[in-house]
């Protein structure tokens, strides 16, 4: 038994590699990358991050919630059918296509897999290459899906608490009454690769209460499945990591919710039409909700009495060596109050050799930044205000 489980380990990892769903992803990642290069030049005549941005989140961050779904799945015998996955692959590739990261929540992709499976369940419908599949999907089999899309928001809530704010890209917008002030657009993708069962192959259950949703087979292979999740929003009245970490919290609680009412689901029929519907809706309301409050609050990134504020530091700049972060005051340059990008620059070349900051950080506490300049930084010093656009359509990092 040990000798088939390992084959299939290893058969599960080939399985992964030839899977469609993570080359598109890749494209995809590459592609809102190539997008929002155009649009930073076309704001601040610069990139302020490379390429293969997006990407590297996309690969770095969702491994070790894989390792952990793939335990849980395994140890419960997570089955699902090749319906399933081939429905679900047609929903994440057509949001991916149509909406970017901002459809990729699982409340979504698997949402409309969930609801079309369910539809042709209800009313036999039957689709001639899916229809063996489907016809097999019990309320058992819907609850896991459900379970899994609930899991998978808790999963999105915690990335984006963790990484979904960093980096966010900036962006110059106009304001209601025709000013200039900065935004971000937090945006990201990450695959998630869990381990599951497909109803059929050299398998047999190690235990006898596995797995636990049964399809009444009783041989079993194991995939390694590449589940693509996202999300994407605009923020101009706060400071990134602050609302991203708020949508991340509700996001959260959206997806114990949803899998507490889907793991009543594997004895109450209905339980799991009651349970994606609440994801669906739970998720769309969020994304609606911080639409309305980023629509209804005043812009967190505008020009300010008391200083420069800093919309993005490029990384490796002279900034960024001095510890410069988004949202925070350059209140005084080399002794110097600044109100405007022309004082801050005059004040910085007074001393072309070391620069001395007074800054007030996110929490309007004073703080001093300094360092050695080497020549020529003293005009690319690595920041990016809103004062840096003159005028609506031209651009300029400072």
């Amino acid at each position: 038994m040990a000798q088939e489980w390992g084959l299939e380990l290893l058969k599960s990892i080939g399985r992964f590699f030839i899977h469609p769903s993570l080359y598109i992803a890749i494209i995809a990642a590459v592609f809102i990358g190539y997008l929002r290069i155009k649009r930073e030049r076309a704001d601040f005549h610069i990139s302020v991050y490379p390429l293969l941005h997006e990407l590297r989140y996309f690969l770095s961050s969702g491994w070790i919630a894989g390792l952990i779904l793939s335990v849980i799945s395994v140890a419960a015998g997570f089955t699902v059918s090749f319906g399933i996955l081939t429905t679900l692959f047609f929903t994440t590739t057509i949001f991916t296509l149509i909406g970017g990261f901002r459809l990729l929540s699982s409340a979504f992709t698997i949402g409309l897999a969930f609801l079309s499976i369910y539809v042709l369940n209800q009313f036999d419908f039957h689709i001639p290459w899916l229809g063996p599949f489907i016809e097999k999907t019990n309320h058992t089999s819907l609850a896991g899906m459900v379970i899994l899309a609930g899991l998978l928001l808790i999963v999105e809530g915690i990335l984006m608490i963790r990484n979904g704010a960093k980096e966010s890209s900036p962006k110059y917008r106009k304001s209601r009454r025709g000013l200039t002030v900065g935004a971000f657009q937090a945006k990201r993708m990450w695959f998630i690769p869990i381990f599951c069962f497909l109803p059929t192959g050299p398998l047999t259950a190690p235990f006898s209460w596995w797995p636990t949703l049964d399809w009444g087979t009783h041989s079993y292979s194991l995939i390694l499945v590449p589940f693509i999740i996202g999300f994407q929003q605009q923020i101009q009245s706060n400071l990134p990591d602050v609302a991203v970490k708020k949508l991340g919290k509700q996001i959260i609680a959206a997806g114990v919710v949803t899998t507490a009412i889907a793991a009543g689901g594997l004895w109450i029929s209905f339980l799991p039409l009651v349970g994606m519907v609440f994801a669906i809706l739970a998720r769309a309301w969020i994304s609606y909700q911080h639409r309305v409050r980023e629509g209804a609050n005043p812009y967190y990134f505008t020009q300010r009495d008391n200083g420069l504020i800093i919309l993005a530091v490029i990384p490796g700049s002279p900034a960024d060596k001095l510890s410069l972060k988004t949202g925070e005051v350059i209140h005084k340059c080399n002794g110097q109050l600044v109100k405007n990008t022309d004082e801050f620059y005059r004040a910085l070349q007074k001393n072309r050799a070391y620069c001395k900051l007074e800054v007030l950080d996110t929490n309007e506490q004073i703080r001093f930044a300094q360092g050695a300049l080497y020549e020529g930084d003293h005009h690319e010093l690595g920041i990016i205000t809103v004062e840096g656009k003159k005028k609506w359509g031209t651009g300029e990092a400072s």
